[in-house]
């Protein structure tokens, strides 16, 4: 046996003694950037939501790719810039400021061929669900340690249900008043060790994104999001019916701590289970499924699913996108006892040239902060599916314009439209 397929057979081994194969990130090449003035960078990537690519990536010929071609697979390599106005319920105002956001995502190859890798991603932000960061105005930080400002969760008469988490759920109100949001710091929020021993299946371990099938951070978790475990994905629609069925075993946690070598303890522990599998019905219809099991203090089953639909001869959009969550069981976290629940978002999405962008409606219930094991977090707000979103019923919309083949300027708007419950995101604006 060679000394390259001996490496190989080793590193296969070394994946297969996790308990189910690891969790990649959701690939850096489908991160689309959004809600920023102005993106550079080698691709657009995405913080929370679809917007259309308006190009297409296509391989140089081996003669005309750079040395590091053969080592070095670049699937982002970006600098953002935003505006950022946001107010949350009885107009209570959030944000005022510049924002930045750094982003490097791609993969290390081991052999020629990149059965073998080592993928990374790397960004600015200091939490689970934020990459952007503060340097200008008037930050999150600041607006929720503001005592002239904050709303007073301890009186039972705005909302019994929030002032019982507050005396319930200390942990909860520490972390969610340690959140920071300013800075320039650069953390490596994902490191994997990627295997392909044979054509249909990879193996990874690591920390990785989410395996999100056709769904968004809208019903999932934010883009920036990470797990710490195994994941397992075999593409074999030829004995298995699906295109892909990918099998997570993870942990989910460290929300203010995206620094991978901050959080290593998370190796040692397992508390997210995923089944996923994704199937192309025909060229114009495409559907995903998912279940996943997480305890995080509350413990919790979840199902989703999505469509997308190719409906371009109807020029009004491109492409429909249904998708939706349950939640399948009934939560009781630190005294609060909640209902099952659910969601959905429809979007349409419309490119015209270098100008592409999609509009939408989602309905997301105010439990969905519930995965993060915090009642307080929850009733305050604090949702870990895109920031962007966060819960209510609300419409959005999304612009980009390619201004050269490496910048790229773009919008979002949204705004709630149903009952007013408490939500840090009633109104938002980026430019």
């Amino acid at each position: 046996m060679s000394l390259v397929k001996s490496a190989a057979f080793a590193a296969t081994a070394a994946l297969c003694t996790g308990l189910l194969p690891s969790a990649t990130a959701q690939q850096a090449s489908d991160y689309v950037t959004t809600h920023a003035l102005v993106a550079v960078g080698t691709t657009a990537s995405t913080e929370s939501g679809p917007v259309p690519a308006t190009t297409h990536a296509v391989a140089a010929p081996s003669a005309d790719r750079p040395l590091t071609g053969r080592w070095l697979d670049l699937a982002t390599f970006s600098h953002s810039q935003r505006y950022r106005n946001q107010y949350g319920d009885d107009g209570y105002h959030y944000f005022e400021n510049g924002q930045q956001r750094s982003l490097i995502a791609g993969k290390l190859k081991l052999d020629p061929a990149g059965h073998y890798a080592i993928g990374f991603r790397a960004s600015s932000g200091r939490t689970f669900n934020w990459a952007y960061a503060d340097y200008a105005g008037r930050g999150f930080t600041t607006s929720i340690n503001d005592p002239n400002h904050e709303i007073d969760y301890t009186d039972p008469a705005l909302d019994p249900v929030v002032a019982e988490s507050f005396k319930n759920d200390p942990k909860g109100i520490a972390m969610v008043r340690g959140f920071q949001s300013a800075g320039w710091q650069f953390y490596l929020r994902e490191l994997y060790l990627s295997a392909n021993p044979i054509k249909p299946v990879t193996i990874q371990f690591g920390s990785f994104g989410f395996e999100r099938g056709l769904s968004t951070e809208i019903t999932t978790f934010d883009d920036d999001g990470y797990l710490t475990g195994e994941r397992l994905r075999v593409s074999d629609p030829k004995h298995l019916y699906f295109d892909q069925v990918t099998l997570t075993s993870a942990y989910f946690g460290f929300l203010n701590t995206p620094n991978i070598f901050a959080r290593g303890s998370g190796f040692t522990k397992s508390n997210y289970r995923q089944v996923a599998v994704k199937k192309q019905l025909s060229p114009r219809v495409g559907v995903s499924g998912e279940y996943n099991w997480i305890s995080n203090n509350a413990r919790t089953s979840t199902t989703r699913q999505a469509i997308v639909v190719d409906v371009h001869e109807s020029k009004i959009v491109d492409k429909i996108r249904l998708e939706a969550y349950e939640m399948l069981t009934r939560v009781t976290l630190q005294g609060n006892d909640e209902r099952r629940r659910g969601g959905f978002a429809l979007v349409g999405e419309k490119q015209f040239g270098r100008l592409g962008g999609d509009f939408g409606f989602a309905s997301i219930d105010r439990n969905y902060g519930l995965y993060s094991g915090s009642s307080y977090a929850q009733e305050v707000g604090f949702s870990l599916n895109g920031d962007n979103y966060n819960t209510g019923i609300r419409i959005f919309s999304h612009a980009s314009y390619k201004l050269t083949p490496i910048v790229t300027a773009f919008g979002f708007y949204t705004r709630i439209t149903g009952e007013n419950i408490v939500n840090l995101n009633t109104q938002g604006l980026n430019a």
